[in-house]
């Protein structure tokens, strides 16, 4: 059975904010600033187990609070998928990057030997 998107949020929460390396606490206490209220530790922990839903404005919070996307506490789909996806778009970058400085060095080569035959030409001429 999937999860449920509340189940996807409270595992995600806690992934991120262990991540974070930031206490229970500490996630509360700037979520509280953010929010203008007061939310305590505790709130965080029966988020965390699914014995308390999260209101829109706590998600919102949350992931500011955790310098976060919020999509990344919302997204079904795992992080090591769309981390994957970034790595091969990015190695298609770098690819085309490579590709592109072979061609220079080429045509640097090329240059280099036209360059050296010039050389040898001018040194007989000035021998002879």
């Amino acid at each position: 059975m999937p999860e449920t998107p509340g189940e996807v949020f409270a595992r995600r929460l806690r992934r991120q904010r262990l991540e974070a390396g930031i206490a229970q606490t500490e996630l509360a206490l700037r979520m509280s600033r953010l929010l203008g209220g007061s939310i305590d530790g505790s709130a965080i922990t029966r988020i965390e187990k699914m014995d308390r839903a999260v209101r829109l404005d706590e998600a919102v919070a949350a992931a500011r609070a955790l310098n976060v996307p919020l999509d990344a506490l919302i997204n079904d789909e795992e992080s090591g998928e769309s981390r994957l996806r970034e790595l091969r778009e990015e190695l298609g970058r770098q690819q085309s990057r490579a590709d592109a400085a072979i061609a220079e060095h080429q045509q640097a080569v090329t240059a280099m030997v036209d360059i050296e035959q010039e050389i040898k030409r001018l040194a007989a001429l000035r021998e002879a």
